[in-house]
């Protein structure tokens, strides 16, 4: 008997003095908040934040949350506390429940997490500034969006005014003499062509602030040409900005060169991109196309944002792009 009982207090010396080695405060206690067991860890933390050590789970558990630091919205409270110590450590508690052959008992853990904590408000700092880096760079991709818009503006009007004075040339030769390259036909023609290409960039002043949607069904109208959508738009005002420029870029072309009256724009959207195809009713040309000045820039423009631009000759010229999503 006398055996048994000495190897039992040897036992239990020995499981007390590995829980007192432990490095973290451990503490058990019973549903009352009678401390079963606490080592030396967690009695020295709670000794310094409250005065004494765990004489009552409960009422140290109560001591801890009132001196306990904030905690952000999205971190969980309930069950786990911060704690900062004179020397600046940060402590955390944490209490859990457990059911030991149908009894309850409550365990209390005490880690030292000080480089955790700083660590984690530099990532929380690093990542409030990487959120307004990227607030900012969205911001100038819009303007840098609108940039290209304002140069493929600029580039219009200034075609316009070249081919504009050397009409006025030609219109004053033929006035003069006679002796034009050109026949009257042609020259009414071409001042046609001026005349609807300056009532187009004159629009797009005035339509800044509207969406793009309505911009290209003016210009549409005013030309003549109705435009349908067949699936759902992007969302993404990028991809979008460059889906109309794709639009306007091929409303001229079919109307210009295939006579066109009616264009359709089909959109389908997979999981980074949107696959889109523009078809018009006019006439079918003769392959291969000729890139000239606005094809060239609308391809450069995709190109430089990751779309792409190719052609299919099936009923007429059908233009095929891929807009990625971001």
């Amino acid at each position: 008997m006398f055996r048994r009982l000495r190897e039992r207090y040897r036992m239990s010396r020995a499981i007390r003095s590995a829980i007192d080695s432990y490095p973290d405060g451990i503490c058990f206690a019973a549903a009352d908040g009678r401390p079963i067991l606490a080592n030396k860890t967690i009695n020295s933390v709670c000794y310094e934040l409250t005065g004494h050590t765990v004489t009552n789970a409960d009422s140290m558990w109560q001591d801890l949350e009132s001196r306990a630091l904030p905690r952000e919205a999205e971190e969980p409270t309930q069950d786990i506390l911060l704690c900062r110590l004179r020397d600046g450590a940060i402590w955390q508690f944490q209490r859990k429940n457990l059911i030991i052959d149908r009894a309850k008992i409550t365990q209390f853990e005490a880690s030292d997490i000080t480089e955790l904590y700083h660590y984690r408000n530099r990532l929380r700092e690093n990542n409030i500034c990487v959120s307004e880096l990227h607030d900012r760079q969205r911001e100038l991709l819009k303007n840098i969006v609108q940039n290209n818009m304002d140069k493929e503006l600029l580039r219009a009007k200034m075609r316009i005014h070249d081919n504009f004075g050397r009409l006025l040339i030609m219109t004053e030769n033929a006035l003069a003499d006679n002796s034009s390259e050109m026949s009257e036909r042609e020259l009414f023609s071409a001042w046609e062509n001026v005349i609807s290409d300056m009532e187009n960039a004159a629009i797009v002043p005035e339509a800044r602030d509207a969406s793009p949607q309505n911009e290209l069904v003016q210009v549409a109208d005013l030309i003549g040409c109705r435009v349908e959508f067949e699936g759902r738009q992007p969302r993404e005002r990028k991809a979008l900005l460059l889906l109309y420029a794709a639009i306007r870029e091929a409303l001229t072309n079919a109307v210009k060169h295939a006579g066109a009256d009616k264009l359709t724009i089909i959109i389908d959207e997979a999981d980074s991109k949107y696959h889109v195809r523009i078809l018009s009713n006019g006439h079918p040309g003769s392959p291969p196309i000729r890139e000239g000045s606005g094809l060239t820039n609308l391809r450069k423009r995709l190109e430089q944002e990751g779309a792409t631009l190719d052609y299919r000759y099936e009923n007429g010229v059908e233009l095929v792009l891929t807009i990625p999503k971001e």
